[in-house]
């Protein structure tokens, strides 16, 4: 279960997470800043990573998206990146929050998926974030195959999780 969710990552409350010891913000790249089919991030995603950034935070992205395309996408919003990052496990929340010089509970992980960015955020220690995915017709077949067992939690998820932002929509 993550302990927050949100319509998009640039509804989300960071100002909140901070006050709640918050650190370091990892996020995930595919569906959660853009959609499958554009390669770079629109400029709402651009401005948030900068305001965090100035605000002291340490931003990167962990993605299970294949390293080449993550590349450029940290790059254009001047990010460290993990890329290939086999989700849900451990070892990638825990560079980052090291790279941060962050303990795992001043992390937060904000993606759209239960089974690879809550789970993994949730083993590693970390604060997760549930954002609805940016576009769902156009996600890869493995992804989609995943997403039917995720529609049995999200009702669940969605009417029992604080919202950490503006209240959800439809």
């Amino acid at each position: 279960m993550p302990d927050y969710v949100a319509d998009r990552v640039t509804d989300i409350d960071f100002d909140r997470l901070a006050a709640q010891g918050v650190r370091c913000v990892i996020l995930d790249a595919d569906n959660t800043l853009l959609s499958y089919d554009r390669s770079l991030p629109g400029d709402d995603v651009r401005k948030l990573c900068d305001d965090l950034k100035n605000k002291g935070m340490y931003v990167c992205i962990l993605s299970n998206g294949h390293s080449k395309r993550i590349k450029g996408i940290a790059a254009e919003l001047g990010l460290e990146f993990i890329g290939d990052a086999l989700k849900p496990r451990r070892k990638g929340f825990r560079i980052c929050a090291g790279r941060a010089g962050c303990r795992p509970e001043e992390t937060v992980l904000v993606g759209d998926q239960l089974f690879t960015d809550i789970w993994g955020a949730r083993r590693a220690g970390s604060v997760a974030v549930l954002v609805k995915p940016i576009r769902l017709d156009n996600e890869p077949g493995f992804v989609k195959f995943k997403r039917i067992f995720e529609k049995h939690w999200l009702k669940k998820i969605y009417g029992n999780t604080p919202v950490i932002g503006p209240a959800l929509g439809d």
